[in-house]
Order: structure tokens, then C-alpha cells, then sequence
């Protein structure tokens, strides 16, 4: 009987992932199909088109393939993620980008569009024709979600909509531009290992899932090859000493963004930067929430308490398998312990290593007695803790791709005008200037200015600069409205 027990056990969870899968993909199409009409109606506005009529039917055909299940679709866009009741639905890293739908929902102000079973697709596209032509018009921002809901009531349609927070009458209407949801991204980042220590110490079920969405946002920002990415501006965040005296949560949300960052110039699938991510965002778990940097062996107990969860998956097995193993060839202080021969936790892991060694070696722990060490010379000891087969050389070589030759957040001397800088971009060539932040005689913010690498010098090796909290303030505060090209949105949002 045990035996037949758990064949059925394997055959249900196996049903399970199939369903799953199968809905993901459902899911997948739909938006897929309703963004290509939304396309098609655009360059054409013609219900008979045969473009529009192609559209309409393979739409057609996704969302009958989706009533299969529910009984209602409600499409939300929250500004960065599309989600089906709830649901998130990745977007294919080497597939279509959304963008029609993207800005149907921003220039209309919508916030969630509900379509009942009983709506076919012909009432979609003449709610989208009529949608389209609202955007032509371009009629004041305060009307265009009033004359959307009175055309649903004026036809009887059965698709009902919610709104988006009041435009304030910009003619530009947007809910968060990116640099603002970069902070805020970070900002939860940190904040959420609260609750999830909290719910450990209590032997609670942990979120798991919000755990992802975090990391899976922040690869969204990262993976994102528009022309305002946010990548550098989520590098220069990472560099962040610490935030809230939360050192410890600081730590793991750095290093998360840092592995992702360097999986992304390996080329590494979606799917396994999600499991870089979680495993660097809870590699140092066991670490007491009010470490101020103290020298602590805490990989055995890592792995104990992540592996006690009650809902582990790929992603968790990766995170609990890096927290134990993740010192063995280096102490929380920096000290090497060169191996007889190279010693890897899992391909993934090493990358998690070499990223939590450079953020650990460039803080300024209370607890430690020296200083640490400037970005640059992170980078420098990394490549000769390779030579003694502490590193992974390719994890090093993708980190150091991925921050440049002066890596975000390291104090730099320009001396074509006599002044410190701190780089807040990512030097990856020759060729290109990157951003400075030009510093004042008291390491305060004065303006940005863009620089050629060879215009820049590493600081003498017996001056160690301290960047101050409220100047690095300063300089996000500036980065943001460089990024997204609008007024600067942090006069009106609390951020970091």
C-alpha cells in the first residue's frame, strides 16, 4: 500500500506542475495576443482589416483557451509586471517586448481591466477601437478615463475598469516612472527581511513568493535593454554602506543585485537568476538581524535554518546549499583559506561567493578593526584569491564585467580639475564617458559630469574616503531624474 501511496503522490504532484505550466503558458498568450491587436488596430483602425481580423481571431482563440479555467480575467499592469487574477506573468527575456499594451493601459489610466465569460472578442476590439481613438484625440489627462467609462456604460459592455491614482492634471500621465520604482525596489528589498526573519523565528510558514517577486523585479530592471535601463542605477544603490542601520539585510540585498548582475554578463537564463537571486538574498540568514559586522561562523546554521522550511523549491534548495557553504574558502572578515584543490558549492554558488566577498571587504562594519578595501582593489583581490583557489576565476571575471573598471560607488580623482568624484556608472570601455558625481572639499554633492576612463585616477592608497550618507542621498536624488528625463519625481515621493 505505501508503494501505491506514492506512486499516486508522484503522479498528483506531477499533475500539478503540469496544470500549473500549462496555465502560466495560457496566461502567456493572452497577453501576447491582446498586445498584437492592440498593435494592428493602432496602424489600421479597422475592425474588417485583414490584419485586425487575424488578431482578433488568434485572440479569440487565447481567451476561450483561458475561460477554460476562470470564470473571469481580470489584466492588471502595476507599472513594471502584468498579472492575471493575481498572478504574475513572466515575459520571455528573448521574446516580444509588450509595449502596445503598456501604453494603452498608462495613456488610458488604467489600472485593471475585468472581462466576465460572456464577453467574446469582438466586444474587446471595439472597446480597444474606441479606446485607440481617446489616445488620437489627445484630449486633457483629467478626461480620458471619464469618456472611457462612459462609452462601457453608453454601449452596455460588459467589461468593467478601475482607474489609476488621479493624473494631478500632468499632461504626461504616469503612476512610477522607473528610477523612483528602482528605489522603491530596493527599498522593499531590505525592509521584507524583517518579515522574513520574523516568520523563521517563529517557525511560520516564510512568503516565499514575495521573496521572488522581489528578485524577479529587480531582474526585470536589470535585464531591461531600453534606453532608460536601470541597471547602473540599481548598481550604485547596492554600493549603499548601509540603510537604516538594517547592516545585515543591507548586506543580502547587495549581494542579491550584485549575483544577478553578474549572471546577466554570463548570459544565464531567467529561471536560474531567479535562484541566484534568492539564494544571495538569504545567504547570510542565520546572521543575527543586530550584527554590526562581528566575525561569525554561521554557514552550518544557514543551511539548517533554510532547509527546516516548509516549502522549499529549486530556488530555496540553492539559497540553503549557499548559506552553509559559502565560507569555506574565505572568513566573514576576508581572510583567505586557500583550498589543497578548488572547492565548489554549485556553479551558482560561486558566483554568490565572489559577490558577498566584494560587498563584505567594501563596508564599513562597525565591528571590524581596519579599513576596507576601496572597490577597485575588492576587484584586484578577488582575481589573486583565483590564484589560490579560492574563487571561481569566471565568477570573479563576470562580476568584474559587470561593475567596470571603477565600479559604482568608488571614489575617484579627476585631475583635469583638481577634485575627488564618485563613479556612477559602469566603465566598461574606453570609448564611452561614464557619469561622476563631482564631490566638494567636504565630500558633499555638487553636480554630475561625464568623463572618459583615462580622465580618471585611483586615490593614493594611504587615503581611504568615506562617502556620507546624506551626499549619496544627494546623488540618487539627482541620478533619478537623469534617468527617466522628467521633472525630479522625488520632490513629491519619500525615498531613500
Amino acid at each position: 500500500m505505501s508503494e501505491e501511496n506514492n506512486q499516486q503522490q508522484i503522479i498528483s504532484s506531477s499533475f500539478f506542475e503540469d496544470t500549473e505550466r500549462l496555465e502560466k503558458t495560457r496566461m502567456y498568450d493572452f497577453i501576447s495576443a491582446l498586445n498584437a491587436l492592440l498593435k494592428a488596430l493602432r496602424l489600421y483602425s479597422n475592425a474588417s482589416n485583414e490584419a485586425v481580423t487575424v488578431g482578433s481571431d488568434k485572440f479569440s482563440d487565447a481567451m476561450k483557451m483561458l475561460f477554460l479555467s476562470e470564470n473571469v480575467i481580470t489584466l492588471v499592469y502595476n507599472g513594471n509586471d502584468y498579472l492575471i487574477n493575481d498572478k504574475r506573468v513572466k515575459r520571455k527575456r528573448r521574446g516580444p517586448s509588450f509595449d502596445e499594451l503598456e501604453s494603452f493601459f498608462l495613456d488610458l489610466q488604467i489600472a485593471s481591466i475585468s472581462i466576465p465569460r460572456l464577453c467574446v472578442a469582438g466586444d474587446i476590439v471595439n472597446f480597444a477601437i474606441h479606446g485607440q481613438n481617446i489616445i488620437k484625440s489627445k484630449m486633457a489627462a483629467d478626461n480620458v478615463f471619464p469618456a472611457l467609462e462612459k462609452w462601457i456604460k453608453d454601449n452596455k459592455s460588459l467589461i468593467s475598469l478601475t482607474q489609476r491614482d488621479s493624473s494631478g492634471g500632468e499632461v504626461s500621465y504616469t503612476i512610477l516612472e522607473k528610477a523612483q520604482l528602482a528605489r522603491l525596489t530596493y527599498r522593499n528589498m531590505i525592509a521584507d527581511q524583517l518579515l522574513f526573519r520574523s516568520k523563521i523565528e517563529k517557525r511560520q510558514a516564510m512568503p516565499i513568493k514575495k521573496a521572488m517577486r522581489n528578485i524577479q523585479t529587480a531582474i526585470d530592471m536589470i535585464c531591461d535593454g531600453s534606453e532608460d535601463s536601470q541597471e547602473t542605477h540599481f548598481l550604485v544603490l547596492s554600493s549603499i554602506n548601509s540603510f537604516d542601520n538594517q547592516l545585515i539585510s543591507t548586506h543580502m540585498t547587495n549581494t542579491a543585485i550584485l549575483s544577478v548582475a553578474a549572471g546577466v554578463q554570463l548570459g544565464i537564463d531567467r529561471a536560474l537568476l531567479t535562484r541566484i537571486g534568492m539564494a544571495a538574498y538569504f545567504h547570510d540568514i542565520a546572521l543575527p538581524v543586530d550584527s554590526k559586522g562581528e566575525v561569525i561562523e554561521h554557514g552550518s546554521e544557514g543551511f539548517a535554518v533554510l532547509s527546516r522550511l516548509n516549502s522549499l523549491n529549486f530556488a530555496m534548495m540553492e539559497a540553503a546549499i549557499t548559506a552553509g557553504l559559502h565560507h569555506t574558502t574565505y572568513t566573514f572578515d576576508c581572510q583567505p583559506i586557500p583550498p589543497e584543490k578548488p572547492i565548489m558549492s554549485t556553479p551558482l554558488g560561486e558566483l554568490i561567493k565572489v559577490c558577498d566577498f566584494y560587498d563584505i571587504a567594501t563596508r564599513w562594519w562597525p565591528a571590524r578593526n581596519n579599513l576596507p578595501m576601496r572597490r577597485t582593489q575588492a576587484i584586484e583581490e578577488l582575481f589573486r584569491l583565483c590564484m589560490q583557489k579560492c574563487f571561481a576565476p569566471v565568477a570573479v571575471k563576470a562580476l568584474f564585467s559587470a561593475l567596470g573598471i571603477f565600479p559604482p560607488g568608488t571614489i575617484v580623482k579627476i585631475p583635469a580639475i583638481g577634485r575627488l568624484g564618485c563613479s556612477i556608472d559602469v566603465f566598461k570601455n574606453t570609448g564611452r564617458k561614464g557619469k561622476v558625481a563631482i564631490l566638494d572639499n567636504h565630500m558633499g554633492f555638487e553636480e554630475i559630469q561625464s568623463f572618459y576612463p583615462y580622465e580618471l585616477a585611483e586615490t593614493p592608497k594611504n587615503l581611504h574616503f568615506r562617502l556620507p550618507p546624506k551626499t549619496m542621498k544627494a546623488i540618487l536624488d539627482a541620478i533619478a531624474p537623469m534617468a527617466s528625463n522628467i521633472p525630479d519625481p522625488m520632490k513629491k515621493t519619500k525615498e531613500i
